[in-house]
């Protein structure tokens, strides 16, 4: 895929750190192709070397968390150099290697599943040198949607003490570069899509997007040339016979023939009473808009419960507190206590210690309704090996859904709890639309869950990936991909048990049709290597508080597949060598690349600029005691140098004879401000879902109110 190259350093303004460093990163440039189900993105980052000594210039940054990173390669004085995937330790080892002895090293390596570090090593002055990584991913839906997100920052995350302590790099350094206001690169995005029927809408809640369409193809760019990086790219796409289940088979170029089939369940949805528990992220980094929006999809949250139900609402931070203690019937009673509470719920209960809060929900008492736990969080924390290990465990009594808050939330974790817990996520950007997100999540909730869901390949699969089939709900979209033993075509069945009997779906396929192409086997082999990372052996064996590898049969076979498919997993790390005539002399200076503040993370609006330079966050600044390092600078430094008055999220709303279900709507900035508040609606609605015609309700949906 052709890659659009970043504007040279020259024509970039300076900025620099406090310490007067350059940045020795000049530009990110994006292009990616969607389809029906995945897209293909290929990243390129410049790097130039502006000292008078060889650096190594070590980024952090994100990439979608089911991504298949399948390609890496490294561009210098018109040389292309090709990255090999080799097993971690042994790709640590020909980088420093080669570093010793003068050469030039490439080094990706992934972090965890959404965080990623390129390390450039042995840059002489002067010199340039281009990295390019692709990857493949699945697509997630949103009612008719598809969504596109491209993360672009790595917002600060709290580590607990176990994360912060051991010998070697910690998970707490890891996963927290330094932080900056702004930075110097920026990011040019270009978006081809190819989809099987006519496009009919494509929006982004996060950006100012340009739109070149033509039937079932069109090109989405940015708005803004050099975006900033320091919000989530997401774009929502609408197109004719996305919700059609189907197959696609692709052969390699070594004959192996692959396939995804795609399910759409329909299915008819029968509300039970559950114990549902809200468990409510109050940490710092929630501050500003990821509160406002809790509190508004809470309101509706309360208003979706069934009659018969049992709730409570815990808010954590370095400690939890429970509105009720327990779970409680839902009553007017109950409901009334629990708006008000939402109503002044803040951001104010420091660290984010999820782990010993969900160990206390687990811990409680069971009733004999179904539990389910629906968590809100920006998934800002080091520790998701060891949340996903608690909330497997407990999987068989109690499901897990979530909702992702924020303009860079982590989707590793939110994610990651809702596989882990068989239930599902949703994220919530801010300003976006949630009424019809939190109507689609509840409807999954307070549905009985489906059993003995299975797959059937009719003999056509020679393994499969997952092996164990995932969650199935109504209008969903389920993929599940196979290594197939022949070319004859047959069927694939989707069956579960549900409340009123078993259901099953049906898709054909035929891998005489095959084309060519390695998409379908890398997301195969990444989905099978998701589903080793994340079970119970792996993550048990790979605590926070464990750092080195062990050896074993899950690592074996997460190597095997990452070597044979070509690619980056949390074992085997990409690497390509520069061998020089000449090798580099002299001391190699070590410059770790600032990622900008997540916007409007913790509260805090971009800060301007302090003496002409870029005001940055280091994690050895930061207070363990907040809800992540650099708190209390930020704190410090709000008196003197404010933040501008942010215009927030736009205000969300239920509109009298509007359908609550659409995904998204186009409205002018006019219009969302004369939008009735969402949350003085939903708070005048009663428990068994009516609302009394009252002058409150008349002046919360914008109409005269007449008594008679």
């Amino acid at each position: 895929m052709p890659t659009t190259e970043p504007t040279p350093a020259s024509r970039v303004p300076a900025g620099l750190l406090a310490a007067g460093t350059p940045v020795p990163l000049e530009g990110v440039s994006v292009n990616a192709l969607v389809t029906s189900a995945s897209a293909r993105v290929t990243i390129a980052q410049r790097y130039r070397n502006q000292e008078r000594q060889p650096i190594e210039a070590v980024y952090v940054f994100p990439l979608d968390e089911g991504a298949a990173v399948c390609g890496f390669e490294a561009v210098t004085s018109g040389v292309h150099y090709v990255g090999e995937v080799r097993p971690r330790d042994e790709a640590f080892r020909v980088y420093d290697e080669a570093l010793l002895a003068g050469h030039g090293a490439y080094l990706l390596d992934e972090e965890r599943p959404d965080v990623f570090t390129a390390s450039i090593g042995n840059l002489p002055p002067g010199a340039e040198v281009l990295i390019r990584l692709t990857y493949v991913t699945e697509l997630a839906t949103e009612g008719n949607a598809l969504r596109f997100t491209l993360p672009t920052t790595v917002s600060p995350r709290y580590a607990p003490h176990e994360d912060r302590v051991g010998i070697g790099r910690s998970p707490d350094t890891t996963l927290n570069p330094p932080v900056a206001w702004r930075v110097p690169y920026g990011l040019d995005l270009t978006i081809a899509l190819d989809l099987p029927g006519a496009i009919t809408r494509v929006e982004s809640p996060s950006h100012p997007i340009g739109l070149t369409l033509d039937g079932a193809r069109a090109t989405v760019t940015l708005a803004q040339t050099k975006a900033a990086l320091d919000r989530d790219v997401v774009v929502l796409i609408e197109a004719q016979g996305l919700d059609a289940p189907h197959a696609i088979v692709e052969t390699t170029a070594s004959g192996e023939q692959t396939a995804v089939v795609v399910f759409q369940p329909r299915l008819e949805a029968a509300l039970a009473p559950a114990d549902v528990v809200f468990v409510v992220d109050r940490s710092g980094s929630m501050k500003g808009t990821s509160i406002e929006e809790v509190r508004n999809a809470l309101q509706l949250c309360l208003r979706s419960l069934v009659p018969g139900s049992r709730f409570d609402i815990v808010g954590f931070g370095d400690r939890f507190v429970s509105l009720f203690g327990n779970s409680v019937p839902y009553d007017e009673t109950t409901l009334a206590r629990a708006a008000e509470h939402v109503a002044l719920l803040q951001a104010d209960l420091g660290g984010t210690e999820i782990l010993p809060t969900l160990q206390a929900v687990f811990d409680r008492p069971r009733s004999e309704l179904p539990r389910q736990l629906v968590i809100f969080t920006d998934g800002e924390v080091t520790n998701t090996d060891a949340v996903l290990a608690l909330i497997g465990r407990q999987a068989s009594h109690s499901r897990v859904f979530t909702f992702g808050i924020g303009r860079g939330a982590s989707a590793h974790l939110v994610r990651g709890m809702a596989r882990a817990g068989h239930g599902a996520a949703e994220l919530i950007y801010a300003g976006e639309r949630l009424e019809a997100k939190v109507l689609r999540q509840f409807s999954r909730v307070m549905t009985p869950a489906l059993t003995d869901v299975t797959v059937d390949w009719s003999g056509l699969a020679i393994r499969t990936a997952p092996t164990i089939a995932p969650a199935v709900f109504a209008g969903g979209r389920v993929l599940v991909y196979a290594w197939l033993r022949d070319a004859r075509p047959g069927t694939v069945t989707l069956s579960a048990r549900g409340p009123r009997g078993t259901v099953s779906h049906t898709v054909t396929i035929d891998p005489g049709r095959a084309a060519a192409g390695t998409t379908v086997a890398s997301l195969a082999a990444r989905t099978r290597i998701r589903e080793l990372e994340e079970g119970q052996e792996w993550l048990a064996r790979r605590g926070s508080q464990q750092i080195e590898r062990h050896a074993g049969q899950v690592r074996e076979e997460i190597v095997r597949l990452a070597c044979a498919y070509h690619l980056a997993s949390r074992e085997t790390s990409f690497i390509a060598v520069e061998q020089r005539e000449v090798p580099v002399e002299g001391e190699v200076q070590l410059l770790r690349i600032p990622v900008a503040l997540t916007s409007g993370w913790g509260g805090v609006d971009e800060q301007p600029r302090v003496g002409g330079n870029i005001l940055a966050l280091h994690v050895q600044d930061w207070d363990a005691t907040n809800d992540a390092p650099g708190v209390q600078f930020l704190r410090r430094s709000e008196a003197a140098y404010p933040p501008p008055k942010s215009t927030g999220a736009s205000q969300l709303a239920l509109r009298v004879g509007r359908s609550l279900r659409e995904p998204f709507s186009r409205e002018s900035p006019g219009q969302r401000a004369a939008r009735p508040p969402l949350d003085a609606v939903v708070a005048l609605q009663r428990a068994d879902g009516s609302w009394e015609l009252t002058e409150k309700l008349a002046r919360a949906v914008g109409v005269e109110w007449t008594q008679r």
